[in-house]
């Protein structure tokens, strides 16, 4: 399950990605557009700044915007960038790896098996989806509710 940091960092890259190219938004106008608490925001925002996939600038003329167009980023980056790994449990991670406590052997545990299964299978298909896939997009719930 996404945390709800991770739920929060993908609606403001998503906004941010909807406004690449038009200079730096303020965080109040992401915050009321995506319903973030502006707090939380300016963390979520500054650790995408740290991995240099978000910029910012301080001031009247300031703000954030994505440092890395929106066609070079994908769900799978973001995610690993907020949970630091797709493996739902960390004997699966690659990148998180810790020994199950539970299993004698790795290398004989079904479940692990099916969990390495699952986190590549995942891996392809947020790898494959670009926030630029995702550009100005409606969800369909919100489509139906305008019509």
């Amino acid at each position: 399950m996404l945390s709800q940091k991770t739920r929060y960092a993908i609606r403001a890259m998503q906004h941010l990605a909807d406004h690449y190219g038009q200079g730096p938004i303020q965080l109040a106008p992401i915050a009321e557009a995506q319903n973030i608490p502006a707090k939380f925001l300016t963390t979520i925002l500054s650790e995408l700044t740290r991995f240099g996939i978000v910029d910012s600038q301080r001031g009247k003329d300031g703000g954030y915007w994505l440092a890395v167009a929106p066609v070079d980023i994908t769900y799978g980056d973001l995610i690993r960038i907020m949970r630091g790994s797709l493996a739902l449990v960390p004997c699966a991670s690659r990148f998180a790896h810790e020994k199950c406590k539970n299993c004698l052997e790795e290398g004989e545990c079904r479940t692990r098996a099916l969990m390495l299964e699952v986190r590549d299978r995942t891996a392809d298909l947020l790898d494959g989806i670009r926030l630029s896939d995702r550009i100005d997009l409606v969800p369909a719930q919100e489509e139906d509710e305008a019509a």
